[in-house]
Parts: C-alpha cells; sequence; structure tokens
C-alpha cells in the first residue's frame, strides 16, 4: 500500500524545430520541472543527427518550402536539454514524431533513453509502442500510456513497423431531419471500436501493477478554440471507466476546457509547453490562421497531489511563452496569470463541459 505524499506535475508539447536550440530555453522553468517528484511531458518532434525517410506527404511539402526542410529533425541535444531540466517521461503519440521517418523515430526515443527519460505511445512495433511506462516514487507506483488521434497515414505502429499508438476516429455527416438531408449537415465523429478496445486493455493491465494511471491523448479539434468532438467525450469516459485516473491531452494549438467525470480530471489540451522553429511564423507554411497560431503564446500545466495511492488534488498551472516559445510557470499574482485561467473557464462553458475550478486553478473533483 503506497502512502506518503507527493507531486506529479504535466505539461503540453515541446516542439523545438531547430538544429540550434537556446541553451537557456528551459532556465525559467527547471526550478519547477525538477522539484516534482514525477514530471510529464510530450515530446512533440523528431530528434536525430540526420534526417531520415520522411513520409511523402511531408517530402512534397518540404518541396514547397523555399528555406530548407520544413519537416527536418531537431538537434539531438534539445532531448538532454529536456533531462536536465527534470522531465522522467514523455509521450512520443503525437502528429510530429514521424516527420524525420523510422530512423529518426527511433532515435529520438533511443536519445530519451540515454538522458534518462521514459518514454510511452511508440515503440519499433505495436507490440511495444503499447507497453506503459512505471515510475516508483515514495512507495507510489504511477503508470503512464499514450495515444494519438492525430497522425498521417502510415504512421502507427504495425506488428513488424515501428510507429505510434493509434486512437483513430471516423468523421461523418448528420442531418437533424430528413427535409435537411444534404443540406447544412453537423460534423460527427466516432472513435475507432478497435484502438478503443485496445487501449482499454492496455489500461486495464496497467491498473493491476500501479497505483495511479496517468494517459495522454494527443487529439482534438485544431480549428476551433473551444470545441471538443464526440469521439472525445466517448474515449475519455470509457478509459476512466477502465481505470484511467487522469487524463492530460494536447494536439490542437489552443488550450481549451476541462470536465470532472468519476472525480477524475480531464484536461482537453494543455497547448504548448516549448515552441521553438528556425522560421517566424510568416515564413512557415503552416496552413492555419494567424489568430489560432497566436494561440501558441500560452498554454497549461497540471499540478498533481498523490496522498496514498490516489489523486488528492488536480491544479491549472498557466505558462506563458509569448512570441519566444519560452516557458515561464505562473504563480498568482503574476502577469497572464488570471487572464489564462479565465480563457480556461470560458472555453470550459462554451464546450458545455462541467469542471469548475477556484481563482488558483484548483480544480473541484468532488
Amino acid at each position: 500500500m503506497a502512502h506518503g505524499t507527493l507531486r506529479l506535475f504535466a505539461v503540453g508539447d515541446l516542439q523545438l524545430m531547430t538544429r540550434e536550440p537556446p541553451a537557456d530555453l528551459f532556465a525559467a522553468v527547471t526550478p519547477v520541472l525538477s522539484a516534482a517528484d514525477v514530471t510529464f511531458g510530450n515530446c512533440e518532434w523528431p530528434y536525430a543527427e540526420e534526417a531520415g525517410d520522411t513520409h511523402p506527404v511531408e517530402a512534397h511539402i518540404n518541396d514547397d518550402f523555399e528555406l530548407g526542410d520544413l519537416f527536418a529533425p531537431g538537434a539531438p541535444e534539445s532531448i538532454a536539454m529536456m533531462g536536465a531540466a527534470g522531465f522522467d517521461v514523455m509521450s512520443v503519440a503525437n502528429n510530429h514524431t514521424m516527420h524525420g521517418g523510422y530512423r529518426a523515430f527511433l532515435r529520438t526515443m533511443a536519445l530519451l533513453d540515454e538522458a534518462g527519460i521514459a518514454h510511452v505511445g511508440g515503440g519499433d512495433t505495436i507490440a511495444s509502442a503499447r507497453q506503459p511506462a512505471i515510475v516508483e516514487r515514495g512507495g507510489h507506483r504511477i503508470g503512464f500510456l499514450a495515444c494519438t488521434s492525430g497522425f498521417l497515414p502510415g504512421a502507427h505502429a504495425g506488428r513488424r513497423t515501428p510507429g505510434i499508438v493509434p486512437l483513430r476516429r471516423h468523421t461523418y455527416a448528420e442531418n437533424n431531419s430528413w427535409h435537411d438531408w444534404g443540406v447544412e449537415p453537423e460534423t460527427r465523429t466516432l472513435i475507432n471500436r478497435e484502438d478503443l478496445a485496445a487501449m482499454i486493455d492496455s489500461i486495464t493491465q496497467l491498473k493491476a501493477q500501479a497505483d495511479i494511471v496517468v494517459l495522454s491523448c494527443h487529439w482534438g479539434i485544431l480549428e476551433h478554440e473551444s470545441a471538443i468532438a464526440d469521439y472525445q467525450r466517448e474515449a475519455a469516459r470509457a478509459f476512466i471507466d477502465a481505470g484511467v485516473d487522469l487524463i492530460v491531452s494536447q494536439g490542437p494549438l489552443a488550450i481549451k476546457g476541462f470536465e470532472v467525470y468519476r472525480g477524475k480530471a480531464i484536461l482537453y489540451c494543455m497547448g504548448k509547453f516549448a515552441m521553438i522553429s528556425p522560421w517566424s511564423r510568416d515564413e512557415t507554411p503552416s496552413g492555419i490562421s494567424a489568430p489560432l497560431l497566436d494561440e501558441t503564446s500560452r498554454g497549461l500545466a497540471a499540478s498533481v497531489t498523490i496522498t496514498d495511492g490516489a489523486i488528492t488534488g488536480v491544479q491549472v498551472v498557466p505558462v506563458f511563452l509569448g512570441k519566444s516559445g519560452r516557458p515561464t510557470i505562473l504563480q498568482p499574482g503574476e502577469p497572464n496569470f488570471a487572464e489564462i485561467l479565465a480563457v480556461v473557464t470560458e472555453r470550459t462553458a462554451a464546450a458545455g463541459l462541467n469542471g469548475t475550478m477556484g481563482a488558483d486553478g484548483r480544480i473541484a473533483l468532488g
């Protein structure tokens, strides 16, 4: 039986798309990251000494970009910097880690190993990709799993091929009445039943080995500041029913709302934690609107209290990146703290979610 109290600190996407990462990138946040008993983030880029077998779709985008390869691995030392900053576990299940092909993807995981960072959500086969990371601290066993709904065809792991853990969804158009067939349909989504069943099996197995199960989901609706898709709501509840104690999410550039289900917190998008690009925003053919790209100036973290083998508190912590992409973890009373929490509250209500929190970001779990 686990006894005592410890703290888990979880953040959103780390996307260092440069061969020359700033040496002081994590200087402002290292004290907080390293002070936590366990620190988690999402490694949202490949890192390797050289490029690999780039995905054909990304190769064509590279071909159209005049300033070099947009989808090229970042500097290997970026991973070492993450380890030095205090990260213990990272997910590689997202839409970017396969940009450099198999070789860069496998090198990224090797670099995480070298930095002492456990990784989840990807592997050299689907069997290894589904393996959890279990961290033991003070008698507690905290298990991590990860999956993603956003990825290019062929990026998911197979029986003999490397890749990420998929959580695919199906999209369809629905009309409210037969009178309106084909006119202004609503877009609806369903979760892939095979992927859902596989994740539930992984969760069930992990719950038998760990006191706490944390699931990272890279998913959601990119081109909307607050909307939560049907498949996300369905899957999140199924995951918690299976034994997940906390869901932390990334994917869309916008931070989004949260809800509480059966006393468990579901953070639907924590946004960016660090985002460094060798190009300006005007030069990057992101294919998204400028206002949405501006969402990357802020993110969220979660400070989680674990007591006697159970999560007893979850606090939403604002993160400010500004235009530089360098993270600052904000404290109450500092500039942007209240404003970012107000955005989360507004978007929680806009999505019809039940989450509530205090002025300091502490979520009401009861």
